[in-house]
């Protein structure tokens, strides 16, 4: 006669969410969605109804906060239209002076990242406040050193503030990755990552 012993038993709890894409996956549609919308964004700018009701206001109201912020530190200048003007000295906010492609830019990037629509409205809302009001310290900064005639200028102007934006932009999206992470986002989903809680044996 065979005793039987204690029946062993073993309880497993598994929450999961449906498989993740793959890495190559993830990449393609990240690259999709980021090229769709900077080529939806260059295509518009070809519009002329774009060009006067989203653009032109945009350099507008640049010219004005560029304005603003110089007499807050007690140059003197007014704005009119897109044209910054001193005493002696005026600059005028052009395509390519505005915050737009930057902003533009930053924005694909968020977008093509698979997190909650929440976070993203967030970090769109809040990256495209800081670069707009980067965008006014480098009109500021212009006008100061082409009323100064500063033969950093052009450089300035061409080269270095160009650069200087678009490292801003990634930047911002870096941090705004790492605090989309921070909050325990799947990569794949966009959802909470998922959890798996196993029991003992028991004997």
């Amino acid at each position: 006669m065979h005793e039987r012993g204690p029946m062993k038993t073993e309880v497993s709890i598994s929450r999961s969410g449906p498989r993740p894409p793959s890495s190559k996956n993830q990449m393609l549609r990240f690259l999709g969605i980021f090229l769709g919308c900077v080529t939806v964004y260059y295509a518009l700018t070809l519009s002329p109804w774009v060009d006067a009701k989203l653009i032109l206001p945009v350099m507008k109201i640049s010219a004005h906060g560029t304005a603003a912020l110089l007499n807050l530190f007690g140059a003197k200048t007014s704005a009119n239209g897109v044209v910054v003007r001193g005493a002696h000295y005026a600059v005028a906010v052009r395509r390519g002076c505005d915050p737009l492609e930057p902003i533009v830019l930053f924005a694909a990037g968020v977008m093509a990242f698979p997190a909650p629509w929440r976070r993203k409205l967030t970090g769109m809302a809040l990256g495209g406040i800081l670069l707009f009001g980067l965008n006014l310290a480098r009109i500021a900064s212009l006008y100061l050193l082409g009323a100064g005639q500063s033969p950093l200028f052009d450089r300035l102007h061409l080269w270095w503030w160009p650069a200087f934006f678009i490292l801003c932009s990634l930047g911002l999206w870096v941090l705004w990755l790492l605090w989309v992470n921070r909050l325990g986002f799947s990569a794949a989903s966009g959802s909470p990552a998922p959890s798996s809680v196993s029991r003992p044996r028991a004997s």
